[in-house]
This record gives structure tokens, C-alpha cells and sequence, in this order.
């Protein structure tokens, strides 16, 4: 018998829609891995109210769009800020250097409505990305 999924490991979605839909800035994604988790659950709390999701992972980027985008503005190259989940950790590798990351870019997506950051490697045509409730766009 093959032992039971662990329920609180999060599953990794290969989807690009829902990445469309909340970072149109960074054009058409493929080879995307990303995980959607719940933050800030108290075991026992029974507390009702609204909940924290972060939304996490790397996709292939349009070197053109890729390009464009670290293109304009003012970048820093170093390692990703933020802690990338167990999950993900072998799909981003090294984490340390070479990964562009401007906050000026960062608020142009998420139009300070919600915490994200992006992180672009030139090399393999890359975006990390960290955020805390994504809001999906409409325009």
C-alpha cells in the first residue's frame, strides 16, 4: 500500500492562467511551477476572518519580454529576499545571485494593493516570484 499524501504539503500547479490573470506585466509564462499556501492558520484558534494566501514560484519568461522588462528602471542583482518554499527550492536552485530585482518594478505590478516581489534571471529567461494576496486584474 503507498503511504497517504501529506495533507499539509502544498501541491504544485503547472497552470499559467491564474499567473495571467494577476502579473499581466510579465507577458506569455510557460514552464511555470507555483504554489498557492494559506498563511497565518492557528490550529484551534476558531476565530472567523479573512486569511492570508501567498502565492509562490518560477516560470520561463519571453527573453523579448524579459528583456523589455529589465530593460527600464533601476535593478539590483543579487539573491531572492524571500524564503522559497521546500516545495520549490530544487525547481529555482540557487537563490543567492544573479537574479535582477527592482522595487520600482514591483509596485508596478502589484500597484501596491498587495506584498510582491519579482526577481528575473537574464541567464535562463526566469521570474521568481513571492507575493501575499495577488489580486487578480480586470483592466
Amino acid at each position: 500500500m503507498a503511504p497517504a499524501a501529506d495533507a499539509t504539503a502544498p501541491q504544485i500547479r503547472t497552470d499559467v492562467d491564474p499567473l495571467k490573470r494577476r502579473f499581466p506585466e510579465l507577458g506569455e509564462l510557460s514552464a511555470t511551477k507555483w504554489i498557492g499556501r494559506t498563511l497565518g492558520q492557528y490550529a484551534g484558534s476558531g476565530l472567523p476572518g479573512p486569511t492570508d494566501v501567498s502565492l509562490d514560484g518560477v516560470a520561463r519568461i519571453e527573453p523579448g519580454t524579459l528583456a523589455t522588462i529589465t530593460g527600464n528602471g533601476t535593478w539590483q542583482e543579487g539573491g531572492i529576499a524571500c524564503p522559497v518554499p521546500s516545495a520549490l527550492v530544487q525547481e529555482v536552485g540557487a537563490t543567492t545571485s544573479a537574479w535582477l530585482h527592482s522595487e520600482s518594478f514591483d509596485r508596478t505590478v502589484t500597484r501596491n494593493r498587495y506584498s510582491g516581489s519579482f526577481y528575473f534571471d537574464r541567464q535562463n529567461s526566469r521570474v521568481y516570484f513571492c507575493t501575499v494576496n495577488p489580486k487578480a486584474r480586470t483592466d
